[in-house]
């Protein structure tokens, strides 16, 4: 994902990672590792803040399909 930069839209950031994924991969491990890449960005950055959330997302997704009972783990 080299051709991305600070004002590239998180969603298209966002994509471009998920296209990036190995087929069969642990999504919520991945997204996960994301997220506490993220996390001391997305306090004071939207960009980061938008992304940080683009992942969580896709986290509660994945475990809801898991557990349809579950509650969202993600913060």
């Amino acid at each position: 994902m080299g051709l991305m930069n600070a004002t590239t839209p998180p969603e298209d950031v966002f994509i471009a990672w998920l296209m990036h994924q190995p087929r069969n991969a642990d999504l919520v491990a991945a997204a996960s590792a994301e997220v506490a890449r993220l996390q001391r960005h997305a306090q004071s950055h939207p960009g980061a803040r938008r992304l940080h959330e683009l992942f969580c997302a896709l986290i509660n997704a994945k475990e809801a399909s898991l557990r349809p009972q579950s509650s969202q783990s993600c913060q």
